[in-house]
């Protein structure tokens, strides 16, 4: 039997992509929060998406066994909008910064928990956290101090992202390539 250790793999997630429109709002959400800028790393707007499933390291073989079964599901165009800044974890030493969403939230839900079957399909382990849907705005600093992080929490109520509203396109599953500048996301169907 083939050792599977030394199978190629890919860093692969599922996401729906945003329009530059939303993306450009986001953007102005980070430069509201610039004053923070010291406590965290900003979220290249380029890259921003709505990420449905994270697969991480996935055997190269795997990916067209998964594009076959996301293009099998109906995916319906969901109406999303920005709604609310928010951060992970809820409580503690923030980790992440992001902009929740809402509209067809229940279509949305559905939506993740079809592709949750596909990728089980395929023989690979989904996230058994709850779905929060969210596009992220920034990743704390490891150098970040304690206070630095509370004063960022502290001023997330006060900045209210612009409403836009957008219709998605389907899903697309990306490759995520880490470098020293960020990753490097591309689609693959």
């Amino acid at each position: 039997m083939p050792d599977s250790s030394s199978e190629p793999t890919m860093r692969l997630f599922i996401a729906l992509d945003i329009p530059d429109t939303v993306r450009q709002a986001l953007r102005d959400v980070q430069m509201r929060l610039s004053a923070h800028s010291r406590a965290v790393r900003w979220s290249d707007p380029i890259g921003m998406h709505l990420t449905l499933h994270f697969l991480g390291e996935t055997p190269e073989r795997l990916v067209e066994p998964l594009l076959a079964g996301m293009r099998a599901i109906t995916a319906p165009s969901l109406r999303l909008s920005l709604d609310r800044l928010g951060c992970f974890p809820p409580t503690g030493s923030l980790r992440v910064v992001w902009v929740g969403l809402s509209g067809d939230l229940s279509a949305l839900e559905t939506l993740h928990r079809s592709l949750a079957g596909v990728i089980r399909s395929v023989g690979l382990p989904t996230d058994t956290r709850p779905f929060t849907p969210h596009i992220t705005l920034a990743r704390a600093r490891p150098a970040a101090t304690p206070a630095e992080l509370r004063a960022l929490r502290a001023a997330l109520p006060a900045i209210i992202p612009q409403p836009l509203t957008w219709q998605s396109e389907p899903p697309i599953l990306f490759r995520s390539q880490l470098t020293p500048r960020g990753a490097i996301y591309t689609p693959l169907g």
